[in-house]
């Protein structure tokens, strides 16, 4: 009978320890996939959208100017006659590509800036932190327009600015997550190797900032996509003919009320793709907390 008590109680012991090893199986958050499916419409009419058009964007039907939404043109047509289905869709690829590529150089810059600031310290770090500050003291669209009406209105110009503005906002958020690992053991060991600064920097330090980095980046997104908007609808961004989405709604804004489709068509999807970031953005933030939970 003892050995049968044995016996249970080392499949007890053994189950215990088998539930403890196992973890549950991390679930993606709700917000993480409604926000990458909305997100992932835009990419994919960015990439395609162009080619399944009824009309060019640029096409004039002069017989058929502010049409509301039929079979024939599904969100009606603008002051001109054209499509504003056909022109919504050639704007994605324009809104998505400025915002994704001016978010792309300012986390890239502020990202090389945070970590060495972060790391090296002194007095490098005291005045790499007080042109943050001074850059950070203005509005995020003033100094974007102040970039481009210096460097002239165009969509290149707009997304070299959205750039400047979120470097020193990315900088910062960088720098603290290398000062939390400065002093840390396995950063420690490589200065007592005798490892250079670059190796410690990109081989230690960065593959552990990751996450604050990408959920920065999402949020970087969002404001990205608002400030491409207001630039060209402040005439900074992109010129007509061009399909932006600010554009339309600053050349249309006259008919809102006599013809509103012309001006909720393109509100919708600039309002769509803002949403579908922010919920990304919030779900990979759940994700990667509970992730790090999980590990330890």
């Amino acid at each position: 009978m003892s050995e049968t008590t044995t016996a249970n109680g080392s499949a007890n012991g053994l189950g215990a320890e088998t539930a403890r090893i196992v973890k549950p199986p991390r679930q993606v958050p709700l917000s993480l996939m409604i926000g990458g499916g909305i997100v992932g419409m835009f990419l994919i009419l960015a990439a395609i959208g162009p080619y399944i058009t009824p009309y060019p964007f640029d096409q004039f039907h002069f017989s058929t100017r502010l049409a509301p939404p039929s079979a024939d043109f599904w969100w009606g047509t603008d002051r001109y006659g054209r499509d504003i289905f056909s022109r919504v869709i050639h704007g994605t690829r324009l809104t998505v590509f400025m915002a994704g590529t001016g978010t792309l150089i300012g986390v890239s810059f502020g990202l090389l800036i945070g970590l060495f600031s972060g790391y090296v310290g002194g007095w490098i770090d005291e005045v790499l932190m007080r042109l943050t500050d001074i850059a950070m003291s203005f509005p995020g669209l003033l100094l974007a327009m102040l970039v481009v009406a210096a460097l002239g209105s165009n969509e290149v110009n707009a997304v070299i600015s959205i750039g400047i503005v979120f470097t020193p906002k990315v900088a910062r958020v960088v720098r603290s997550a290398t000062l939390g690992l400065r002093h840390v053991q396995f950063v420690e060991a490589a200065e007592v190797r005798g490892e250079s600064n670059s190796f410690i920097i990109f081989r230690e330090i960065l593959p552990n900032v990751w996450p604050p980095i990408i959920v920065e980046t999402c949020i970087r997104l969002s404001y990205a996509v608002l400030l491409v908007v207001s630039l060209s609808y402040l005439g900074l961004g992109a010129q007509p003919p061009a399909p932006d989405w600010g554009l339309m709604i600053a050349k249309e804004r006259a008919f809102l009320v006599s013809a509103s489709w012309v001006v909720l068509a393109p509100a919708a999807a600039i309002v769509s793709l803002i949403i579908g970031v922010n919920l990304l953005g919030d779900g990979m933030r759940e994700w990667l907390a509970a992730r790090k939970t999980a590990d330890e």
